[in-house]
């Protein structure tokens, strides 16, 4: 009976210290999944580009945002996070106002400039709650971060298909405000202790990353499990838009958002807390199961039947829930905490497998064969079991509890 307590307890704890990262990461993430996702469609009604086309301009879109977090991660160890974030909320901003103009060109800055800004903004929010958030709840602290990750993620295709794809421009107006409010938490927040001015030249952080093996395979890992998540949501609207009527592709999608929401506001710490009798390498393990059948799932049945699309949409938000909370506790018990900006930036790396996730997945379905793509993703997950076995080999999350019973160690 003091599970529940101990659970609430934490999260109070974690609101206490990390309120306003909290809800930083909401507004980011709400905000990114309003205008982000449905550049397909955009690219496609307003200036009649096709899916390989498309799936270029947001592969290259989110691996500029890769190297701009690492220039980010310097500047936040140098203690500038801060100016970090007072300058991606103006990028923001700009960006946002871009994505309304009629002008190709212009989008696409505005798209760059979007990934760039929000992925900045986001890892400034979550090196300050690892800097604000007690030892003790500090992985509660990570699934609280991950919770409203979710949230806003869940929300935004719902506003979407409830407006219209032609009511876009009035959802953006609405994500200028979140920036704004973005923006004077950065002018007026009291930032940690820990974010005092440091001299460190921009490839230390780099050089330990190149030396620590398993940083670099948990990395690896993490490419490869985004390649397939991210395929599930911007590949996923490709395939439904070129099988379905635009707003027919758009109600499917929104429905699997919607089941994705309900099973992160009813029950993710459930499932959190149903986790802890499994240590990391157990729940990786029940993860990848799950997003393996999830894909066979949508590689080999029509998602128009509920009866495919809510074991699909279980699965897969169940398999994306134990992997992304279980990967960012784990990177944070490897992190030094002098280089928390270059690892924390670093890890962002997996945007690599985000960014290869619309151009491949575009060629796939441009060549109408979007389905051999989602059973393809299947062996790209079977090689993600090897990747994680190899962190855990290495024994340095084992004190935590993280890979072997605590009654092995």
């Amino acid at each position: 009976m003091r599970k529940p307590s101990i659970l609430s307890g934490s999260l109070m704890q974690v609101h206490r210290h990390c309120a306003q990262e909290l809800l930083g990461t909401l507004l980011v993430r709400l905000v990114y999944f309003i205008a982000y996702p449905y550049m397909v469609i955009v690219f496609e009604q307003q200036f009649s580009l096709n899916q390989l086309e498309s799936g270029a301009l947001l592969f290259t879109a989110t691996l500029s945002a890769f190297f701009a977090t690492q220039l980010a991660g310097h500047a936040i160890d140098a203690g500038n996070l801060r100016r970090t974030l007072v300058a991606s909320s103006l990028v923001l901003g700009s960006a946002i106002a871009m994505l309304m103009t009629p002008y190709l060109a212009v989008v696409v800055t505005g798209l760059i400039g979007l990934t760039i800004s929000t992925r900045t903004l986001e890892m400034g929010f979550k090196v300050n709650l690892s800097d604000r958030a007690p030892g003790e709840v500090i992985e509660m602290a990570h699934s609280a971060r991950y919770y409203y990750v979710n949230i806003g993620g869940a929300i935004a295709p719902a506003l979407v298909a409830l407006a219209g794809i032609h009511n876009r421009d009035f959802l953006l107006y609405g994500c200028l405000a979140c920036t704004l409010i973005i923006a004077l938490y950065a002018l007026l927040n009291t930032f940690s202790a820990g974010q005092k001015k440091r001299n460190i030249v921009l490839t230390a952080g780099l050089r330990i990353i190149f030396q620590d093996k398993n940083f670099l395979a948990l990395c690896a890992f993490c490419v490869l499990c985004y390649l397939v998540i991210h395929s599930n949501d911007i590949v996923l609207l490709m395939l439904l838009n070129s099988q379905f009527a635009p707003p027919q592709a758009i109600r499917l999608y929104a429905t699997i958002q919607i089941i994705n929401t309900v099973m992160v506001v009813f029950m993710y710490f459930s499932i959190n807390q149903a986790l802890q009798r499994f240590n990391l390498k157990q729940r990786i393990f029940i993860a990848l199961g799950f997003l393996i059948l999830s894909q066979v799932i949508v590689s080999s049945c029509s998602l128009d039947s509920y009866a495919a699309l809510l074991p699909y949409a279980i699965l897969l938000k169940l398999g994306e829930i134990i992997v992304i909370s279980t990967t960012n506790f784990a990177m944070e018990i490897l992190t030094p905490v002098r280089y928390k900006g270059a690892y924390f930036s670093f890890f962002y790396i997996y945007m690599l497998g985000m960014a290869c996730a619309p151009l491949l997945g575009g060629i796939f379905v441009y060549a109408d064969q979007g389905n051999l793509y989602f059973f393809l993703l299947s062996g790209v997950l079977i090689c993600c079991f090897y990747l994680f076995n190899r962190v855990c080999a290495s024994g340095r999350l084992t004190y935590s509890g993280a890979c072997h019973d605590r009654t092995s160690n």
